[in-house]
């Protein structure tokens, strides 16, 4: 150590040692510098470019390092250089050093990087004992072996120590690796040095031709300068290259990031990328899946079987194994110049969501949740169509809720839909898994029995559904009455063919609520020979009222005591040019159905009041109002505008009503009547004492007259019982100030004990029979009053 010393302090000039330890330091972390690009993720040819590059750094450091130290060596004798050795020295230092380099990038084991430091510490002294046989010297060169052995085992020592130092995943530790090949350089020069003496000999003469110290020092300081500085420019440059790129692939991932689709990038089938979506997905960091084979997430597939032109479903293994449906398709893009696979994932759980939200509601009834008409209609085909031997034979049931059309119309469509829902709750109790329950519209339901046509079996369903529907519903406080009527019609006895078993379960559907409804009916094949015969009449209803094909007959009516007319009672007869004369008895009611009863009354009222101008002026018309009139708001207006238009005095128009009236929606009915009694308009009870309320109507509202019906009157006087009903009828409309008519009246037994009763009015065949109006006419101006017996 002692002769390193003085070898270095006191045979050297230190400033050139200076120079030359700072062109070897940077010759050092140029190596370093650019031998980690060669591994770096880049194209061969950019590989191979950094490799030269370093290499030629690296060894012109080596060999600037020593010519430089050279020449600040001071033998005190005249020295020069061998052009062709120097040469030599510097081809040396490139041979080995590529050779060490090239056996790290073969093999960057352990071992390889030991194997390739050492010879770049070979090349060192190789380079360093090859220069020193270019050093010419006006004397003898005499070595020390041991020294000279020890400067070669100290440089490759370091310079394998560097090597590996410089591969190591610690960047603390990665970073003295420059330093320690600075040493092995430095080392291997000055041991070597140590190991000289120069003994002078006037004998030996310089060769020609050698380069002195100033051109060697201008020389391979320049060289060095040129070729270390433009390999740093080069690095500089790859930095600012690799910070662009570096910018670019971030851009590209934040815009990877914003994309709604998940996207990951895959090298062959590992995975070196995903954006945010996609981890939003997986419920997983991207980090837990960079570097992982594509199969952790897409099980099954690889990156060469996803297509290219359009989506193929997948299944994607998020977070806690979940399995999660995708559509996925790949593209291949050039990064960092090589191909890369970019597959763009799907999620489509809202899709499937949807689609199924989107077939729920094609085929369920949004209300109520139950099959809907389009379902239904498929099941019923279905049915028909299979040839299994369970499905050729089933019960269809087809309802309707009664009075479910008043709480719709007086509480509310809200409360209307909520009744709707527990009715649709209720029918599900009452079925069997296997049965299919489907709300067809409105307030109608049908039922699909399966399991054969056994008739117990279908009347107990039947049965059942009428009890639980007519059951009270509390609704928000409301106790709501309804019930249901039930057609019945068995496949394929009543129609081997959908439309059919509808059509013939809506007839026994008709034939229940004709029969009162709360009930069901079997369908009966003489139900269509009826239905057909209503709709025919119905038809030619609809055409006589466009053909004015009606009449109004009266009946008269007289003064209980004196005999004289008071008026009579509108009465519309249809004259068929077929079916001949037509009772109201049989086309009032689809009048009432079909509602052509408004346009029919509206006639019948016009037609009354014109037609009695011509009477005596004392003398009234009464005319019947349907219950179905008064569903009609405008009624009031209506009567009011024909009174105006006739010309017609109010007080000599009677309108009579039925309690039905009243029982439909007695709020309203009796609002409307307020409204006609204050146009001076007289309001009588028809067919008083068959319903349920009438005391309790005639305490609300003082109507003017009480009809006694025709069933009380005509046991009169023979039967107890109606003559009391009659004679008390009488005695309360007295009491409330009414006047009473009597219709039916046909017997002078039964004008005589009406009469002796205190009844007011009669009317009945006694008197006349319903004529038409030239005959009531007629009838009016005869002189004589009608003989009545007391």
């Amino acid at each position: 150590m002692i002769r390193l010393y003085e070898c270095v302090a006191n045979q050297h000039d230190l400033r050139l040692v200076a120079i030359a330890a700072v062109i070897c330091a940077l010759g050092t972390y140029s190596t370093f510098a650019m031998g980690r690009q060669v591994f770096c993720n880049i194209a061969l040819k950019e590989r191979l470019a950094w490799a030269a590059t370093g290499i030629l750094a690296t060894s012109t450091a080596i060999w600037a390092t020593h010519f430089i130290a050279m020449l600040a060596f001071e033998p005190s004798l005249a020295f020069g250089f061998s052009v062709g050795q120097t040469i030599a020295s510097f081809l040396v230092a490139v041979l080995l050093v590529g050779l060490g380099a090239g056996t790290v990038v073969a093999r960057s084991d352990l071992p390889g990087r030991m194997v390739g430091g050492a010879v770049v510490g070979l090349a060192i002294s190789a380079m360093h004992y090859t220069g020193m046989g270019a050093y010419h010297v006006q004397g003898t060169l005499q070595w020390d072996l041991s020294t000279v052995t020890w400067s070669v085992l100290v440089g490759m020592a370091l310079a394998s120590l560097s090597t590996i130092l410089g591969f190591s995943p610690r960047r603390r530790v990665r970073r003295l690796a420059p330093a320690i090949l600075l040493a092995a350089v430095c080392g291997t020069h000055f041991l070597g040095m140590s190991a000289l003496t120069v003994v002078f000999d006037p004998r030996v003469e310089i060769p020609g031709g050698s380069l002195d110290g100033t051109v060697l020092s201008i020389i391979v300081a320049n060289a060095a300068l040129l070729i270390v500085g433009l390999s740093l420019a080069a690095l500089r440059l790859w930095h600012v290259n690799r910070q662009r790129h570096e910018a670019e692939s971030q851009r590209l991932r934040d815009l990877a990031d914003i994309a709604v689709e998940g996207l990951m990038i895959c090298d062959g089938n590992t995975i070196t990328g995903i954006n945010h979506s996609l981890e939003r997905v997986l419920g997983l960091p991207r980090e837990a899946l960079i570097g992982s084979p594509l199969q952790r997430i897409l099980p099954g597939l690889a990156v060469e079987h996803i297509p290219t032109a359009q989506e193929a479903d997948a299944v994607l293994r998020g977070g806690n194994e979940a399995s999660i449906p995708v559509r996925v398709i790949a593209q291949t893009i050039t990064i960092q110049a090589k191909p890369h696979t970019v597959v763009a994932v799907r999620d489509q759980r809202e899709r499937l969501r949807a689609e199924a939200e989107m077939h729920r509601l094609a085929h369920h009834d949004a209300l109520t949740g139950l099959a809907n008409r389009h379902q239904f209609n498929a099941a019923l085909d279905a049915r028909f169509a299979s040839r299994r031997a369970e499905d050729a034979s089933f019960a269809l049931l087809i309802l309707d809720l009664d009075r479910f059309k008043v709480v719709n119309d007086t509480l509310g469509h809200g409360m209307g839909d909520e009744l709707l829902r527990r009715v649709a709750k209720r029918l599900l109790c009452a079925l069997r898994d296997e049965d299919l329950v489907a709300r067809l519209g409105g307030d109608e339901f049908a039922i699909l029995k399966a399991g054969g046509v056994d008739l117990a079996a279908i009347q107990a369903l039947a049965e059942r559904v009428i009890d639980i529907l007519a059951r009270p519903f509390l609704i928000d406080g409301h106790i709501l009455n309804i019930g249901t009527s039930i057609g019945i019609a068995l496949a394929p006895t009543d129609g081997d063919r959908a439309e059919v078993l509808m059509g013939n379960a809506d007839m026994a559907l008709y034939g229940a609520k004709e029969e009162g409804r709360g009930r069901y009916r079997m369908f009966e094949a003489s139900m269509n020979a009826r239905i057909q015969a209503r709709r025919s009449l119905e038809l030619d209803l609809r055409r006589a009222i466009a053909r004015q094909e009606f009449e109004l007959y009266y009946q008269p009516q007289v003064d209980a005591r004196t005999g004289a007319f008071d008026g009579a009672e509108a009465l519309i007869r249809w004259h068929h040019p077929v079916r001949g004369m037509v009772s109201p008895a049989e086309f009032i009611p689809i009048a009432e159905e079909t509602g052509l009863i408004g346009n029919l009354g509206e006639w019948v009222l016009r037609t009354a009041c014109t037609q009695a101008l011509s009477w005596p002026e004392h003398l009234t018309v009464a005319v019947n109002l349907s219950p179905v009139q008064f569903r009609d708001g405008r009624l009031a207006t209506t009567i009011r505008n024909i009174l105006a238009e006739t010309n017609f005095p109010p007080a000599r128009l009677e309108l009579e009503i039925t309690e039905g009236s009243l029982l439909q929606n007695e709020q309203r009915t009796l609002v409307i009547l307020r409204e006609l009694r204050a146009l001076g308009i007289r309001i009588s009870m028809d067919d008083f004492g068959t319903g349920y309320s009438s005391l309790s109507y005639l305490r609300r509202f003082p109507f003017d007259k009480i009809k006694i019906d025709q069933s009380f009157v005509r046991r009169t006087p023979d039967d107890k019982e109606s003559a009391a009903i009659v004679r008390a009828i009488a005695m309360l409309g007295a009491s409330l100030g009414m006047k009473t008519t009597a219709e039916g009246v046909e017997t002078d037994a039964q004008s005589s004990f009406i009469t002796g009763e205190g009844c007011d009015q009669i009317q009945g065949y006694l008197i006349s029979r319903p004529v038409p109006a030239r005959q009531i006419e007629a009838l009016f101006t005869r002189p004589e009053p009608v003989a009545l017996r007391a």
